[in-house]
């Protein structure tokens, strides 16, 4: 088969064009994924999440009653997993909205507290009471830390996927400040995409019969730059082999990860698939093409 017409030009239009659409995809990614509070929403109810920061303030809570005396049920009773599902995905959802929104404002836990506060003082107070403990300073002091233990413990599990530390953190107000950066970058790598392909029309106008290739090339080149390292990640089960100390935090994240890649791999799969099929197609039209070229040739030869 012989070479393609203008095929150093096109090449040349080929690779740029599947460079400026890995970037294009690398926005869309960040997007419409990364940023996507559905996908930690998904991940959370995969991975069971919440179940495991019920665990993990239950192991806590055991180890401060044996510290403090005072019964674990008296801090876990009040502990509702649907309440620090809710909690944990709200502040999750607005640690994002702050990195994506400019005008957006910082994240905060929010969490309804009464419930562990009343068990704890009437515990407490009731213990008072029975064994004739004057309420003094001390005691006040004891009963003001203890509560506000069990509220910082508890709050201190909502943050699952460590967004709202990223929130607070330098890099987050950068982001805040610039992640519309990734839309603008979306639209102009896409409209980069589209003038190159334009170039490449008109450069091979004449041959049409060559555009599939072409097409089909970039969609190999661009996709598979994401699905191969995506396949040997999923292959290899490369997340699971971070050690996070928080079974919770490594659930969710993992889970993050593992959804991710199964959209990469599904989306950059099925356009694999396709530029494959349109190599194909144009190298085989092109041997139909010129193997009816030489049969003509042949016939009109031997008539003459």
């Amino acid at each position: 088969m012989k070479r393609l017409y203008h095929f150093v030009p096109l090449i040349i239009l080929s690779l740029f064009i599947s460079i400026f659409l890995i970037l294009f995809q690398l926005c869309v990614f960040i997007n419409n994924t990364v940023l996507d509070p559905q996908i930690y929403n998904q991940a959370m109810n995969e991975k069971n999440v919440t179940q495991s920061i019920y665990d993990d303030l239950c192991t806590y809570f055991k180890s401060l009653s044996n510290a403090t005396g005072i019964p674990t049920e008296v801090f876990t009773a009040p502990l509702d997993k649907e309440a620090l599902y809710t909690a944990s995905f709200k502040l999750l959802s607005e640690s994002l909205n702050y990195i994506t929104d400019k005008n957006a404002p910082k994240p905060s836990p929010n969490y309804d507290f009464t419930s562990e506060e009343e068990s704890i003082t009437n515990y407490i107070e009731k213990h008072a009471s029975e064994n004739n403990i004057e309420k003094n300073d001390e005691y006040k002091k004891l009963l003001k830390n203890t509560v506000d233990t069990a509220k910082t413990q508890i709050q201190s599990r909502f943050d699952v996927v460590m967004l709202y530390t990223l929130a607070k953190s330098s890099a987050g107000e950068k982001l805040h400040n610039y992640s519309y950066l990734f839309s603008i970058g979306s639209y102009v790598t896409i409209g980069l995409v589209i003038v190159l392909l334009v170039i490449m029309i008109i450069i091979d106008r004449h041959h049409p019969r060559d555009y599939p290739y072409w097409v089909g090339l970039i969609m190999v080149v661009s996709s598979g730059f994401w699905l191969i390292p995506a396949v040997y990640l999923k292959a290899t089960e490369y997340f699971q082999t971070f050690f996070v100390r928080n079974e919770y935090i490594h659930k969710a994240v993992t889970g993050m990860f593992e959804i991710s890649l199964d959209r990469i791999i599904r989306t950059q799969l099925i356009l694999f698939i396709v530029g494959v099929v349109l190599i194909v197609s144009t190298l085989i039209i092109h041997y139909v093409y010129l193997h009816h070229l030489r049969v003509q040739y042949h016939k009109s030869h031997d008539h003459n």
